[in-house]
């Protein structure tokens, strides 16, 4: 479980860093600068609070925990209008782009997803919501809701609202969103993979 967060919260700030060897300095500096690195590394810590309720050595640890992430939380909603919601299962690599009414809840994202501002990931309505690949941009603008699978490497264009299924390594735009293209690589607009 705790691994699982390491790892997670490591390829999280590694998203955020140039290549290359790090220092603590460096990583310091990301998550000082990167509002949407913050409201990731929130979330990873609720997470793992979720998961380690089950364990009862630390039970007397979590009303403190708790009462910390209710507070960071809070603070990350209040000041960069970002809301990553528990329900929410991020896989590792998560970058924020921007800040500023990104919500993404009830839903499955893959590692190594990108979301820009004003994005709409999911409905605080709806119990099983979109299950996200791996290695997708979703633009700023976007929203994407109801029982919806988007494909491995696909690119979301900003302001496309997506309710149907998108293939993998396909480029969506529009509301309602259609495929453009097919085949299409969005590896140099994913930042640092």
């Amino acid at each position: 479980m705790t691994s699982s967060f390491t790892r997670s919260a490591r390829a999280d700030v590694n998203r955020c860093l140039s290549s290359g060897p790090t220092s603590l300095r460096q990583v310091f500096g990301a998550v000082w600068r990167e509002a949407g690195l913050k409201a990731v590394l929130v979330y990873r810590f609720g997470r793992l609070l979720t998961l380690q309720g089950k364990r009862v050595e630390v039970w007397p640890l979590l009303p403190f925990g708790w009462l910390v992430y209710v507070l960071a939380a809070l603070l990350v909603r209040t000041c960069y209008g970002i809301r990553l919601s528990l329900t929410a299962d991020i896989g590792a690599g998560f970058w924020v782009g921007h800040f500023g009414g990104i919500e993404v809840v009830n839903c499955r994202l893959g590692e190594r997803c990108s979301v820009g501002q004003q994005t709409k990931v999911g409905r605080g309505t709806e119990r099983n919501g979109p299950q996200i690949g791996n290695g997708v941009w979703i633009g700023a603008h976007a929203r994407i809701f109801g029982v919806t699978r988007v494909g491995d490497g696909a690119t979301i264009a900003p302001g496309a609202r997506v309710s149907t299924d998108v293939p993998s390594h396909a480029l969506v735009v529009g509301n309602p969103a259609r495929v453009v293209l097919r085949g299409y690589d969005n590896s140099a607009i994913l930042p640092g993979v």
